[in-house]
């Protein structure tokens, strides 16, 4: 049961593993000294370091202005019309060859613009994304930006910390190092050991903690030094899936548009005979480049991609979560739900002890058991919650007094231990071995299965004392109390005494059953997963009212299994307790793989990180170690779950506009080729191809604002599903261009007998007149300006959505007005024909408008879309719950519960249904986004680059 310990544990670690200043080696160009662990630098050594050797970070160049430029003007879609320029060209047309290039260059001159805009908003809020370390100056701990570190630096690495420079261990665990950012090793190496002394920048540290002296920094460190010399030579692009499927869909549609511009210039070539006549010939084929342009919707990507990016900029402004690439503010608009740590995002991890509550053993007093606490927790890890609330309530006997406790060393908390591990110099120079951690493993630390740690106990108290100290843990979690248990070796670790029980609250957060509520209310299911007392867990549940009083909060060990039970457990469960990072990770690979939803996981350790990388939406919580923000894809720096309602309201309203933008200008796109080439088939009436090349030019011009649109955010997820937004656009461009058709074929019978409407107007012509190819031009401008009007709104009437942008607004009406000037000073159209378009142009948009909420809604019977709004959080009480009917003021208060519990029952499995149906993504599309990596860059570079390049330099992180 227990393992055999030396006589001084302490002191034999020293002489192994400790370093002194006498043979400390010189790695740094023979010019870094040793420096005491206790003291560090003083002020005058630190300006001194920081002057020769400079901040600790790797200054590299931003992508250059020019290389941006040229960059969009590099695509398929600019490649064709680039193509269709030349061939203007090529048979005399210098109009269309100018406007095309026109279009060209307007549109990478506005893509330019808006990614550079972008692209330093969204690095300035990175650079706001810190790391911190805590280092040892002028004999007082302090946290610092690793940005600030120097060669000589004394500084503490902890478990779940990115080793922010080259250092060398000098004191405290060994230390388990993930190398594999450097090395591929998957499994963690240990230090100090057959590896050295020396770790290296850019590796994480699993499990440990230590005092290191910093030898290198910023570019003089090895990950530093290659990366200043490749990175400039890398590139990574991540693309979402939905914009892969897009991107797809609009090169069919080209390609479809190619084919009837084929089939229509064979059939006016060979059955019309037009390629008998040199002009004719050359018309047509002017005619089919010109209709070929205008089925490029060469802005889409440059409008998806700005609005992406201004709504990474708005998330981290507004609500402070940084998003680190765009394919994670697609899938945060999808998250169906969101698993969630308890300590520091639902609760407070502000951590008071309650000293009356404190249970001590017979031989041992309150204040006893409070003082060897104190004596367990290390004073310079100011950031851990529990080592800071133990020494509020007592002070530390480690500082002050004429003859202070020493801390000779200490074997850190770990995931698996669930405990630490000090020894300890009294003031009067006697040895202790203090252990604080969870009851189970201070009692046997063989519960649950032996562990891997350097001590190994049982304590020496009876079975019985155990069992009554078991029933006071149990009663204290009840109570919603976390506890820490103590006990002390006096005889080397020979034999350990239980000393007591040290009850701790960590009270939920002010805001915290609101954001349940509303979260629960956006279709979103919130299930808590914490390392804590399943007891505590389900109190704490009960706080927040996470699902009522008929909370299910089940222990970890019942998802080790497999099969269809324990995933249906998982699904049906409000949270789990007392879980091993592998539980964790579990949990989120079955909602996502086998229930096929976007999965949501918060966490701040280095246990989370598993789970952070498995979910699509791994969020690291205000306060997250370096190991956890690596592993995310979205990073808060405001505390609690709030700021991620408001993350998902805003970024379900980005998602909204991308989407109401793709349909559009699809459905632009065959509304336009249908038109022109349905005219050409019927009549052999071809519209001027300038006008055309034009019409394309103003129509991707004017739909930039879409970008500062003001849109609702959906009730229900919003999923990357193409086929429906395909389906959309077909609806929306063949109701168009039969609409146009009707007009067009009925102006013969309007003109009869009223010679002041429709001058020259003829589409029985062989090639259509001035007038005639004005009309049809202004025509399809104003349809297809005012079409998204009704497209943003997917399935109600365009009035009862939330009022468009003015920007959006002022440009359609902009763009209406100078092609009716145009048509009318350019093309000769008479005033009375440019009212007559006008208005039969605003009654094609309105019987579109309900046509569109008829097909979808009463045929295809797809709901109207419920909304929410950010707004209501903030107007809502903390203690907002929202459940489906109100319950009578005359009701019992337990009957009251009881029907409220049912309602949120209910609501649960209305949630679930939702999940399944509008949640529930395609098999293809479960893995998410991909990378798509040029020149092929080295894995181990990740680290480096996962913030991207900065103009003023990167900070190693």
């Amino acid at each position: 049961m227990h393992s055999s310990t030396p006589t001084d544990p302490a002191t034999e670690q020293v002489s192994t593993h400790e370093i002194s200043a006498d043979n400390l080696e010189d790695v740094f160009l023979d010019e870094v000294e040793s420096t005491d662990v206790s003291v560090g630098l003083s002020s005058a050594q630190y300006d001194q370091s920081l002057k020769k050797w400079g901040r600790n970070e790797v200054i590299v160049e931003a992508t250059p202005m020019w290389k941006l430029f040229i960059r969009q003007f590099i695509g398929v879609m600019q490649l064709i019309l680039v193509v269709c320029a030349i061939l203007s060209a090529a048979f005399g047309d210098w109009t269309d060859f100018g406007i095309i290039l026109g279009l060209v260059t307007i549109n990478g001159v506005l893509a330019f613009r808006e990614e550079r805009a972008a692209m330093l908003a969204l690095a300035s809020l990175t650079a706001s994304v810190t790391s911190v370390v805590t280092v040892v100056r002028d004999s007082n701990s302090t946290s610092v930006n690793v940005v600030d570190l120097v060669p000589g630096d004394i500084i503490l690495i902890i478990g779940g910390l990115k080793v922010p420079a080259d250092v060398r261990w000098l004191k405290g665990d060994k230390m388990k190092i993930d190398t594999a950012a450097l090395t591929g090793e998957p499994i963690p190496r240990t230090y100090p050991g057959e590896h050295g002394n020396d770790i290296l920048a850019g590796t994480t540290v699993c499990e440990g903690e230590a005092y290191c002296q910093v030898l290198k920094t910023g570019e003089n460190t090895e990950i530093g030094l290659a990366s200043k010399n490749v990175f400039n030579d890398k590139n990574k692009k991540v693309i979402s899936l939905f914009e892969e499927k897009i991107m797809i869909v609009v090169y069919t549609v080209i390609a479809a548009s190619f084919c009837i511009v084929l089939i229509e210039f064979f059939i006016q070539g060979f059955l019309r005979n037009q390629f008998n006549d040199q002009t004719d010939a050359y018309r047509l084929i002017v005619f089919s480049l010109a209709v070929i342009v205008a089925s490029i919707p060469i802005a889409l990507p440059i409008v998806m991609q700005v609005t992406m990016a201004i709504g990474m900029k708005e998330l981290g402004e507004v609500h402070k979560a940084v998003v680190t690439s765009v394919p994670a503010l697609q899938d945060i608009a999808s998250m169906s739900i969101l698993c969630s740590d308890k300590t520091g995002t639902l609760t407070t991890a502000i951590i008071t002890i309650n000293k009356e509550l404190v249970v001590a053993a017979p031989d041992f007093d309150k204040n006893k058991v409070l003082l060897y606490a104190a004596a367990a927790a290390n004073p310079d890890k100011l950031g851990d919650p529990i080592d800071s609330a133990i020494l509020r309530a007592c002070q530390s006997p480690h500082k002050g007094g004429s003859r202070p406790w020493k801390q000779d060393r200490s074997i850190g908390f770990s995931p698996i231990t669930k405990r630490t591990v000090c020894f300890v110099t009294t003031d009067d120079g006697s040895k202790l071995i203090i252990a604080k951690g969870i009851l189970s493993k201070i009692l046997d630390t063989s519960h649950g299965g032996v562990d891997d740690a350097e001590l190994q106990w049982k304590v020496k108290d009876s079975p019985e004392f155990c069992a009554e100290m078991t029933a006071e843990d149990e009663r204290l979690s009840k109570l919603g109390y976390k506890t820490i248990s103590i006990c002390v070796s006096t005889d080397g670790g020979k034999s350990f005494s239980f000393c007591g029980v040290v009850p701790m609250l960590d009270p939920p957060r002010a805001d915290t059953k609101k954001t349940i509520a509303f979260l629960h209310y956006a279709n979103v299911s919130v299930k808590m997963i914490t390392g804590d007392h399943q007891n505590i867990a389900i109190e704490t549940g009960k706080l927040i009212n996470l699902h009522g009083s008929d909370i299910q909060i089940h222990p970890g060990d019942t998802v080790r299994g497999e099969g269809k039970e324990v995933n249906n457990l998982i699904w049906d469960s409000d949270g789990f307790a007392q879980v091993l990072p592998s539980d964790k990770r579990k949990v989120v690979q079955v909602l996502r793989h086998d229930f096929r939803t976007v999965v949501g996981m918060t966490g701040d350790g280095v246990n989370d990180a598993p789970a952070l990388s498995a979910a699509q939406v791994g969020i690291a919580v205000e306060g997250a170690t370096d190991a956890a923000k690596n592993a995310a894809a979205i990073i808060l720096t405001d505390p609690g779950l709030s700021p991620i309602y408001g993350a998902i309201v805003m970024s379900r309203e980005i998602f909204r506009k991308v989407k109401s933008y793709v349909v559009y200008r699809i459905a632009c796109s065959i509304f336009m080729v249908l038109t022109l080439c349905i005219l050409v088939f019927i009549s052999a009436c071809s519209v001027q191809p300038v006008l055309i090349i034009l019409l394309a030019l103003l129509n991707d011009i004017s739909m930039l604002p879409i970008a500062y649109d003001h849109v609702s955010a959906s009730r229900s997820p919003e999923l990357p599903r193409a086929r429906s937004l395909v389906i959309r656009a077909l609806f929306f461009g063949t109701v168009s261009t039969c609409l146009a058709m009707l007009y067009f074929y009925t102006i013969q019978p309007m003109r009869d007998g009223n010679s002041e409407v429709f001058h020259n107007i003829s589409f029985d012509q062989f090639f259509c007149s001035t007038e005639t190819s004005a009309l049809v031009w202004l025509f399809l401008c104003i349809l297809s300006e005012s079409l998204i009007f009704t497209v943003r709104v997917p399935n109600g009437y365009f009035f009862q959505a939330q009022a468009p942008s003015i920007y959006l607004v002022a440009s359609v009406l902009a763009t209406d007005i100078l092609v009716s000037l145009l048509a009318g000073v350019w093309k000769g159209m008479w005033f009375t024909d440019i009212l007559i378009t006008w208005a039969f142009g605003i009654a094609s948009f309105l019987v579109i408008d309900a046509a569109k909420v008829f097909f979808f809604c009463k045929i295809l019977g797809e709901e109207e879309c419920e909304t929410i709004t950010f707004q209501q959080f903030v107007d809502a009480p903390d203690d907002t719950t929202i459940v489906n009917a109100s319950v009578d003021a005359d009701v019992d208060a337990d009957v009251e519960a009881d029907v409220k519990t049912v309602q949120m029952s209910l609501a649960k499995k209305a949630r679930q249904s939702v999940h399944l149906s509008k949640g529930r993504l395609d098999e293809d599309a479960v893995e998410g986004h991909r990378e798509v990596e040029a020149r092929g860059e080295s894995h181990w570079l990740s680290w480096f680059s996962s913030h991207g390049p900065r103009a003023h330099g990167s900070i190693i992180q």
